[in-house]
């Protein structure tokens, strides 16, 4: 859909600069209007893009196993929970994974923050869409499940 409202700018802009080009008199107040459009336009599309998203992502799933390090509430506007899941087996930071929750879902997060220290099965993904920029993205938490106490 934004592809096509560039292609039909470009294609509106290339008739009003032929136009412009035949009316002499008139060029100049044909490419301000074309050029007012195209800041609208140009500005009406990011507007769109930041609310709804730029790209149409594919469903993801998976699930992942591990230690549930941290739940933390983070952001100031758009607030959402940062999970810090560390893999089994392994010992550093740096087999910590981050996944998030977002701020309304209190019975997923009451579990998590009940499951600290715990070894856990997240199951996470994306339902496929358009990922704004205040989505959770590809490691949003669907769902969780405690496999030992």
């Amino acid at each position: 859909m934004i592809i096509g409202l560039i292609i039909g700018l470009f294609i509106v802009g290339i008739v009003l600069f032929i136009a412009s080009d035949s009316c002499y008199g008139t060029a100049g107040i044909i490419l301000v209007i074309f050029a007012i459009i195209f800041i609208l336009a140009s500005f009406g599309i990011f507007i769109f893009g930041c609310f709804h998203g730029f790209v149409n992502y594919p469903a993801t799933e998976g699930t992942h196993q591990g230690v549930i390090t941290a739940v933390d509430l983070e952001g100031v506007w758009f607030r959402r929970y940062e999970v810090y899941l560390k893999s089994s087996g392994f010992t550093g930071q740096s087999d910590e994974t981050k996944y998030l929750c977002y701020e309304n879902e209190t019975e997923l997060v009451e579990q998590l923050k009940n499951a600290i220290g715990k070894t856990v099965k997240i199951n996470y993904g994306h339902d496929g869409g358009y990922i704004s920029w205040n989505s959770c993205g590809t490691y949003h938490i669907k769902s969780i499940e405690i496999i030992e106490e």
